[in-house]
Order: structure tokens, then C-alpha cells, then sequence
């Protein structure tokens, strides 16, 4: 078993992209225009670095014309924007923007000796089943700064700067850090550095064993909920728009075909059609239920006032009944405590109480319950699809 950081995250993120990815292995060749500018910015500097290990110190232009040049071979139809209010030459000129301003920052490349290139790390993870898991990645740089220290360093074409908490968050560097351990019995200091590029800053980080432990356990946490899941739902999130599978999405694949679509071809598309008329009359609903529930006030107040429960209409009667039904305090409170604790002290509770169908489900998740107890509730709860529909007012 053999799991990278993106396969972790795509995850995470979204259950059913990481199976349309990864197990069902479905390729589009398409490419947002942020991941084209992020490769084609690490090409740059991997060329970069690979000049400085031959003897070379390329000058600022050599490679920005390198970026150039690579960015002009590979671009495609394939590279999608999502933001409209860009183009593709912004996000050219961000990458080279990226790659001038790193190569004046660090300029003549004298710090430490280049000791990985684009490396790829196998880092051997414990399964909770006893198995091993490889955890593998691609290692933008390693430095050697001698007497046992090293760098790793990773570059982010990004447009939003992390917090020091999001670092301290990372599973990427911090799995690479037990590679570098691995791989060289002299690292005693390993440090952790980000390129954030776009803003030509440089964040740092060191970890304790403590951090290495725990992430390397949440990392296989994860592969155990990769391969306990079975069903692999969509997850809806901002991420959606930048996602080259959405024409696979149950949530993604009509908005994508209506937006695709002519104005005129539109208005003759039966789920466009159908997606209008339940938002009409959804409006026409609620301003139903509203105008009922002032009407229902007035009816009461009449009802009193005149102290009539028979009201005679033109074409119908209004029959009001009165009763009483039980209100109980609401959870969380004293009184709703203090009614529990008399109902158990009495032995009333079990008729009182009663079995609420997505609480007693929500104790399959609960990791502090016993493995044995959850295995039987998931024999006993069965699940059955209770579709519903709300109308959102935004296009999507």
C-alpha cells in the first residue's frame, strides 16, 4: 500500500474526487491554470538548481526566459481558468514575477549544497492493522548545511499566505523530515522552509518528535478511513470550481453543462426548466406560509375576541379545536437535566425516553466507543435514502 500527501488530501477534501482519481483512475488531461503556473514555476527552479550542481550560476534572464519558453511549449486548451476576472498572461506573468524575484532574493545560490533534486521519499508508515503503508512524495530541495543540518524546502506559487497555526498543521514536510531521518544517520537538525513566491517571502519551521509521531499517526488514520469507506461522497466546497473531474459529479456535472450552454439553448433544457419551476413555487410557498400564518393570528384573535371556535366563510367554515400537548425544556438546560434525573430515579425513564434515529447513527463515528458495540450498531441501523430538495439563490 503506497499513499502520497495529494491522495491524502484529495481525500479529505473530497471523498468521491479520490475515487474517480485514484480508483477508478479517470483522466481528463484538463488542468487549472494555477496548477499549469505551479509545475511550470517548479520546472524553472529545478533547472535552476540543476545548473548550480554543474558549476553553473544561470543569470536572472537565462532563466526567466527558460520559464518562457517551457510555459510557451506546454500550455493547452487543456488549462481551464476559474477566475474570470483573469487571464492566462496574469498567471504567466505571476509565475515569472515568482521566479525573478526568488532568483534576486537568493542570488549567488552560496547557501547550503543542493543534496535533492525533485526527489521522490518513501517513508514507511505503521497501519493500525499492522501493515506497513508507504507514504511517498516528491521533495522539491534538500540542502546540507554540514555538521548534520539540513533544509527541505518546498515552493508555493499560492496567492494566500499561511498562519504559523497552518504550518504547524503540515503533513507534507513534516512525513519528509522522517525521510531525510532516514536517509542520512548524521541529521541531527532538520528545518522545514516555504517559499511562498508570489509574496517572495520565506516561512520556517523546526519539529519536535512529538509533532512527527503524531502526524505520521493522523497520516495513517487516514489510510484506514480511505479503506474502511465504501460509498466515497461528494463534497461540496470552494474547492469545486478548480476540480478538472466535475463532469463526473453527481453536485457539478449539470451546472457545468447549463453553463456551457447558449442562452437560447437554455430555455429549452429540461433540467434548466425544472431547476425554475421549483424555485418559483418554492417562492410562491413561502409567501404562501407566511401570509397563512399572519392569517392564523388574526383567526385566533378573532376566535377570542368573539369567542367563536365555528367561523362561516362564503364558501367554507373555519373549525377550531383547543388542546393541550406537552412541552418539554429543551435540551442542555437545568430543568431538561433535572427531568431526566427524576425520570431515572423513579424507572420511568425508559418509557419516556426514545431512540432518535440520527443520534444513535452518529455513534458509529465516535471513536471512543468500543469497536465491538459500533460493529453491532452497524449490523442493527439500516439506512434508507431520504432524498430532499432546497433551492439555492445563487448560480452555481
Amino acid at each position: 500500500m503506497a499513499y502520497s500527501h495529494s491522495q491524502l488530501e484529495t481525500y479529505q477534501n473530497c471523498p468521491l474526487k479520490y475515487r474517480l482519481q485514484y480508483v477508478d483512475r479517470i483522466r481528463t488531461g484538463r488542468k487549472s491554470i494555477e496548477a499549469f503556473m505551479g509545475s511550470t514555476v517548479h520546472a524553472a527552479l529545478e533547472k535552476l538548481y540543476r545548473d548550480v550542481l554543474m558549476s553553473r550560476c544561470p543569470s536572472e534572464d537565462e532563466i526567466a526566459d527558460y520559464y518562457q519558453s517551457l510555459w510557451d511549449t506546454t500550455i493547452s486548451d487543456d488549462v481551464f481558468v476559474v477566475r474570470q476576472d483573469y487571464c492566462v498572461e496574469d498567471y504567466r506573468q505571476t509565475g515569472l514575477r515568482c521566479v525573478r524575484d526568488y532568483h534576486r532574493r537568493h542570488y549567488p545560490f552560496a547557501g547550503g549544497a543542493p543534496v535533492w533534486l525533485e526527489r521522490k521519499v518513501v517513508i514507511p508508515l505503521e497501519h493500525p492493522s499492522g501493515e506497513r503503508v508507504d507514504f511517498t512524495g516528491i521533495l522539491d530541495r534538500l540542502d546540507s548545511l554540514g555538521e548534520g543540518r539540513y533544509e527541505i524546502h518546498d515552493y508555493k506559487t499560492s496567492t494566500t499566505l499561511p498562519s504559523r497555526h497552518d504550518l504547524e498543521r503540515d503533513r507534507q514536510l513534516s512525513l519528509y523530515q522522517l525521510a531525510v531521518e532516514d536517509a542520512f544517520e548524521d541529521a541531527r537538525e532538520v528545518e522545514l522552509v516555504w517559499h511562498y513566491l508570489a509574496f517572495d517571502r520565506e516561512l520556517r519551521l523546526r519539529r519536535e518528535r512529538s509533532d512527527l509521531e503524531r502526524i505520521a499517526a493522523e497520516a495513517a488514520a487516514t489510510v484506514r478511513a480511505i479503506e474502511s469507506c465504501e460509498d466515497f461522497p461528494a463534497r461540496e466546497s470552494a474547492l469545486c470550481g478548480w476540480c478538472e473531474l466535475q463532469a463526473y459529479c453527481p453536485k457539478r456535472k449539470h451546472p457545468v453543462m447549463v453553463m456551457e450552454m447558449r442562452e437560447r439553448e437554455l430555455g429549452m433544457e429540461r433540467g434548466a426548466q425544472l431547476a425554475d419551476q421549483y424555485a418559483e413555487w418554492s417562492r410562491r410557498k413561502k409567501e404562501a406560509e407566511e401570509r397563512l400564518g399572519e392569517l392564523r393570528e388574526e383567526i385566533l384573535e378573532f376566535s377570542s375576541y368573539h369567542a367563536v371556535d365555528n367561523i362561516q366563510g362564503s364558501s367554507c367554515m373555519l373549525k377550531l379545536s383547543r388542546g393541550r400537548a406537552p412541552k418539554l425544556p429543551p435540551d442542555g438546560c437545568e430543568q431538561r437535566d433535572e427531568l431526566e434525573r427524576v425520570l431515572r430515579q423513579c424507572g420511568a425513564w425508559e418509557d419516556a425516553s426514545r431512540l432518535d434515529a440520527r443520534r444513535a447513527a452518529s455513534l458509529l463515528e465516535r471513536e471512543d466507543i468500543d469497536r465491538e458495540v459500533r460493529a453491532c450498531l452497524a449490523a442493527l441501523i439500516s439506512w434508507e435514502e431520504t432524498p430532499t430538495l432546497r433551492v439555492s439563490r445563487r448560480r452555481d
